[in-house]
C-alpha cells in the first residue's frame, strides 16, 4: 500500500521514546520544589540522543538529562534510565502536547516544532508543498501519543482528514467562525492563568486546573489566509505574547496566495524550489514532511478500518517445513491441516475417543489442552472469556503429539545451537531490534551492516526463495531501474561471504542463484530465525497439551522487543523495510499477533494455578514487543488483583481507558468491557 509504505518512511522516529522522555520530565519535577519545566521550542532527534532546544535557561536538570553550556539544550542519550513510570502515566499531563514533526536533515536528525510556544507561525513559498507539509501536521497532532486534550481547526483544507479523529480535528470553511473561536479561546486562557496567577507549563506540572491548558492549533490554508481583519489581529495579539497561550496558528502563505502576513507572525518558514525546508530561527534546512491530498484520503480509511474490532483469519504457514503443515503463520496449531494428514491417524479421527465439553455454541475444546482446568476456573481468576479459551488451547492428545513432535525432531538440537555462541549457524533476530549473528566475514562496525542486515531479513523470510528481479525491487523500491545493476550482484556477494558455509557440508548458506540448490532464486539455507523457533515451541506446545507451558515460556523468552524494530535509514539509502507492507501479509503484525497469545495462554494458565506474578511476566512481554491491546493489560489487571495491589490493577484499567479515549468502560471494546464487568474491575466500581 502506497501510503503505508510513505508512512514508515518518514515515520521513522521513535515516538515511544520521545513520549517517555517527555512525560519522565513531569515525573521528575511534580514533586521537586521550585523546580519548572523546560520552556521547549524544538526538539531533535537522532538514533541515539534526543534534545530539547528551550527558549531560555532553566535550573535544576533532573538527571539523566545533560545541559550545553549556555543552559538552553538538553540532551539524553537512548540507554539513559529515565525517571517514568508507566503506572502513573494517567496521574500526569504530557507538557507539550503541540509538538509535532516537520521533517529531517540529510544526516539523519528528525525535528519537531512546539507550535504552541511559537505561537504565530506561516510557510511560505511552493503553496501545494506547504499545505502537503500542514496536512501531515494535522495528520500527526491527532494520533500523537503525547498530544492530549488538544484540538486541531483546519480551515479550507482537510475535509479528506476529519474522520481521522473527530475528538482532536475539525474541518471547517469559516474562516471568520474559526478565527473568532480562537481568538475567544485566547482570552480564556489569559483569563485562567491571571485568576490562577500560573503560566501554561506551571499548570501542567502541578495540574492546576490543567484542562484550561489544552492547546487549540488553527491551520489556515493560503485561499482563507486573506479574508478579513480578524486573522491578522489574531496573529498580532499572538505575536505580542512573549510566553505561551495554549493557542498557535499555522498559515500556509504560498507566493500567489494575495497572503501578506510576513510581519504579522513570529516564524517564517519557506519551502524552496528544491523541496526543502528552511527554518531560519533554528537554522535548519530540512526534508520536509508531506502529506499529499490522495494519500491522505487512504490514511484516514486505513486507520477507519483499524479503528473497527474485527477477526481476521491466521493465514496459512508461509513455508513448506515439515512443522508447517500443522502451523499457521502465527505458530497456532492448525487442527484442520492436521485433519488433512496423510499419516496413518488424521487429527479430527484422533479426538473420537477424547472426552469433549460444550462451551455454550456448536464449537467443542477437549479436556486435554495446554488449559486442561475447568473453563470456570479460568473465567473466575484469569482475564479471559469462553471465546479466548476455544482460540488458545485447542484440544490434543497423544497420536498430535507425536504427529507434531515427529514432524519437528530438531526442534531442540535448533534451540541448543541458538542459544549457543561457539554455534557457526546464522541466526537472525526479528522478534526485537534486527540483528544477524554469524561467522563470515564482515567487520563488526561496517558501516553498511545495517543494510546487508536487512537483505538477510528480506531473504531469510522468504522461504521458497525470490528471483533477483523481486529481490532487487523489494531492497530498492525507489529505484525503476535497478534490475541488473552491479550492486545488487555486490550485496548478494557480500552477505553471502558474510552468513559463510555450512561446516559440515562445506555448502553457502546463501547458494549461488545458479546452483541446483537454489534452482535460479535467492534463498538462504540453514539458518536459525527466532521466529520460527517461535512458532515451533508453539505448535509444539499446543500439541503437548498440559505439559506444553514449559514450551510457551521458552517461545517468550526469545522475544527481546518489537517486531522488526530497526534504526532508520540514512536519508539516500536503500532499505528501509518498505517490503514488509507489500503482499498480502504483514509478517511484522503477524509476529506481534503471536507473541500477544501466547502470553495470554500462559499468562491465563499461571492466573489459573494461582502463580500471578508468572502471568505479570508474560503479559510485560507483550507489552515489551510493542502491543497497544487490551489483552496484555487487562492480564496485568488480573495479576496485580490477584497479588492483592488494588492501586496498580485500577491503574491498568485507567491506561486501558485512555489508550481508548474512553471516559466509562461502557465505551470500550466489547471483549474488554464484558471481563471488566465480569471481574468487577477497577476496585471501586463494585
Amino acid at each position: 500500500m502506497r501510503v503505508e509504505r510513505a508512512l514508515q518512511s518518514a515515520g521513522s522516529a521513535d515516538v515511544t521514546w520521545l513520549d517517555q522522555a517527555l512525560r519522565s520530565l513531569v515525573h521528575a519535577l511534580a514533586n521537586a520544589e521550585g523546580a519548572r519545566l523546560p520552556d521547549v521550542v524544538a526538539v531533535c532527534m537522532t538514533d541515539d540522543v534526543l534534545t530539547l532546544v528551550l527558549t531560555s535557561s532553566v535550573s535544576p536538570v533532573p538527571a539523566p538529562w545533560t545541559v550545553d553550556e549556555a543552559g538552553t539544550r538538553w540532551s539524553v542519550r537512548r540507554g539513559d534510565p529515565l525517571p517514568y513510570d508507566e503506572l502513573d502515566r494517567s496521574r500526569f499531563f504530557a507538557p507539550y502536547p503541540a509538538l509535532a514533526s516537520v521533517g529531517s536533515t540529510a544526516e539523519g536528525e528528525h525535528w519537531l516544532l512546539d507550535l504552541e510556544r511559537i505561537g504565530a507561525m506561516s510557510v511560505a513559498g511552493d503553496a501545494e508543498r506547504g499545505l502537503d507539509l500542514v496536512r501531515f501536521l494535522a495528520a500527526e497532532l491527532a494520533h500523537n501519543t503525547w498530544s492530549e486534550m488538544l484540538h486541531v481547526t483546519m480551515v479550507g483544507f482537510g475535509g479528506e482528514l476529519a474522520e481521522l479523529n473527530p475528538d482532536r480535528l475539525t474541518y471547517t470553511e469559516d474562516v471568520g467562525a474559526a478565527v473568532a473561536a480562537a481568538s475567544g479561546r485566547l482570552e480564556s486562557v489569559t483569563q485562567a492563568l491571571r485568576f490562577a496567577d500560573t503560566d501554561v507549563l506551571e499548570g501542567r506540572l502541578h495540574d492546576v486546573d490543567a484542562d484550561s491548558w489544552s492547546p487549540h492549533v488553527l491551520l489556515v490554508t493560503p485561499d482563507v489566509a486573506a479574508d478579513g481583519d480578524e486573522l491578522k489581529q489574531l496573529l498580532t495579539a499572538l505575536k505580542k505574547e512573549s510566553f505561551r497561550r495554549a493557542l498557535a496558528v499555522v498559515i500556509v502563505s504560498g507566493l500567489d496566495s494575495g497572503a501578506d502576513l510576513g510581519n504579522d507572525v513570529l516564524w517564517q518558514l519557506s519551502i524552496d524550489d528544491r523541496g526543502l525546508l528552511h527554518v531560519p530561527a533554528l537554522k535548519l534546512e530540512l526534508r520536509p514532511h508531506q502529506l499529499p491530498v490522495e494519500e491522505a484520503a487512504e490514511l484516514a480509511q486505513v486507520l477507519a478500518l483499524a479503528a473497527v474490532t474485527v477477526d481476521v483469519p491466521i493465514p496459512l504457514a508461509h513455508g513448506t517445513a515439515s512443522w508447517d503443515g500443522s502451523s499457521d503463520a502465527c505458530g497456532g496449531l492448525r487442527t484442520d491441516r492436521l485433519g488433512q494428514s496423510t499419516g496413518p491417524l488424521a487429527y479430527h479421527d484422533a479426538l473420537d475417543d477424547e472426552p469433549m465439553h460444550r462451551l455454550g455454541d456448536d464449537r467443542t475444546r477437549s479436556l486435554d489442552s495446554v488449559l486442561p482446568l475447568p473453563d470456570q476456573s479460568y473465567l473466575d481468576h484469569a482475564a479471559t472469556t469462553e471465546l479466548d479459551l476455544k482460540a488458545v488451547a485447542p484440544g490434543t492428545n497423544e497420536a498430535v503429539r507425536r504427529q507434531v513432535e515427529d514432524a519437528d525432531a530438531d526442534l531442540d538440537r535448533d534451540l541448543a545451537d541458538w542459544a549457543d555462541p561457539s554455534s557457526p549457524r546464522p541466526k537472525l533476530t526479528l522478534l526485537g531490534p534486527v540483528e544477524v549473528r554469524a561467522q563470515g566475514s564482515l567487520p563488526a562496525r561496517n558501516p553498511r551492516r545495517q543494510f546487508h542486515t536487512e537483505i538477510v531479513a528480506y531473504l531469510a523470510t522468504r522461504p521458497g526463495g525470490v528471483t533477483s528481479e523481486r529481490y532487487s525491487t523489494a531492497i530498492w523500491p525507489d529505484e525503476p531501474d535497478v534490475v541488473g545493476k552491479t550492486k545488487v550482484r555486490q550485496a548478494i556477494s557480500v552477505v553471502r561471504a558474510w552468513l559463510g558455509t555450512d561446516p559440515v557440508t562445506g555448502a553457502d548458506y546463501l547458494p549461488s542463484g545458479l546452483s541446483a540448490a537454489a534452482a535460479g532464486r535467492y534463498r538462504i539455507n540453514g539458518i536459525l530465525i527466532d521466529a520460527e523457533l517461535f512458532r515451533r515451541l508453539r505448535v509444539r506446545g499446543h500439541a503437548r497439551g498440559v505439559d506444553g507451558v514449559a514450551d510457551l515460556s521458552a517461545a517468550l523468552e526469545l522475544v527481546s522487543g518489537r517486531p522488526f524494530d530497526v534504526p532508520p535509514p540514512r536519508r539516500g539509502a536503500a532499505g528501509g523495510y518498505t517490503w514488509l507492507v507489500d503482499g498480502g501479509s504483514r509478517l511484522d503484525h503477524e509476529y506481534a499477533a503471536m507473541i500477544v497469545d501466547v502470553a495470554h495462554t500462559v499468562a491465563t494458565h499461571y492466573l489459573g494455578a494461582g502463580q500471578p506474578e508468572l502471568a505479570a511476566a508474560a503479559a510485560q512481554v507483550a507489552l515489551r514487543a510493542g502491543s497497544f491491546e487490551d489483552v496484555p493489560l487487562l492480564d496485568l489487571v488480573a495479576a496485580s488483583d490477584a497479588q492483592g495491589n488494588k492501586a496498580e490493577a485500577d491503574a491498568y484499567v485507567s491506561r486501558i481507558l485512555a489508550n481508548h479515549d474512553a471516559d466509562v468502560e461502557e465505551d470500550l471494546p466489547p471483549r474488554t468491557a464484558e471481563i471488566l464487568f465480569r471481574r468487577q474491575w477497577p476496585s471501586g466500581s463494585g
